[in-house]
């Protein structure tokens, strides 16, 4: 057999297995395996008034009542890692519950978020805008020991096109301590109400002292195969040479 035949072969079995092995190394998820909702003891996620996420279900609530239009509401959470062994991945995403009332907020209001100052969301107050947070969560980054993140959230009721059903419904006045809608004569009373929450998830990335895992290119399994295929292929070429050079010596006698 040629042996230039066999060390193709045997090279191109070789790029096969590196092709394969890079695009499984590399491939984008969104949400890996392994990410569950919740928050681990003692990775963190409070708001300015001490309200936090719950720990288990990953869940946190916006709750604001008598809404004013033209009014910007604000959240801040901070995200924190107050572990001093392990370094956590957090995500987050939301999830619509339900609206009534003759005030559409879901069409009404404005949401923005931000990372650090940084915006990376307009939409509704739903997920649904520039990207869609009830379809694909957020990446909040990596946490180390001590480190933290504020998560900014900023609700406005911008358009008064909204309301329906309401006679004059450019007035808002202030009626019994809350803010509502009415006519000129006192009809036409409105409001609206819309519920969502949003959902954080946490992800192991490091215990400290351990080497985090690079994925198939750094495991000693792929290394080890790796190798093994490169001395197979050696020891096939010294066969092949040395079996030629002593048929050779035999048509020479």
């Amino acid at each position: 057999m040629n042996i230039r035949r066999i060390i193709a072969s045997a090279l191109g079995s070789l790029l096969i297995f590196f092709s394969s092995t890079g695009q499984t190394a590399f491939a984008e998820i969104s949400l890996p395996d392994g990410a569950v909702k919740g928050l681990p003891e003692r990775l963190a996620a409070l708001d300015d008034e001490g309200n936090a996420v719950n720990s288990e279900t990953g869940e946190y609530f916006f709750h604001v009542e008598d809404m004013e239009y033209g009014k910007t509401y604000t959240k801040n959470i901070q995200l924190m890692n107050l572990r001093e062994d392990a370094t956590y991945h957090i995500w987050f995403s939301t999830e619509p519950l339900f609206k009534a009332g003759e005030i559409d907020l879901e069409k009404g209001c404005e949401c923005r978020f931000y990372m650090d100052g940084q915006e990376f969301y307009k939409g509704d107050v739903n997920g649904k805008g520039n990207i869609d947070l009830t379809a694909k969560a957020y990446d909040c980054g990596s946490y180390a020991p001590g480190e933290s993140h504020t998560l900014r959230c900023e609700i406005i009721w911008n358009d008064i096109d909204v309301m329906t059903t309401v006679d004059n419904g450019n007035r808002l006045v202030d009626i019994d301590g809350e803010h509502v809608l009415v006519g000129p004569n006192g009809s036409g009373y409105a409001e609206g109400e819309i519920e969502f929450k949003w959902i954080f998830y946490a992800q192991l990335d490091q215990e400290e002292g351990k080497t985090p895992s690079t994925g198939v290119l750094g495991s000693s399994a792929f290394w080890i195969v790796t190798i093994g295929c490169t001395a197979a292929m050696a020891g096939v070429m010294l066969f092949l040479v040395k079996r030629k050079e002593k048929n050779k010596g035999k048509e020479k006698a």
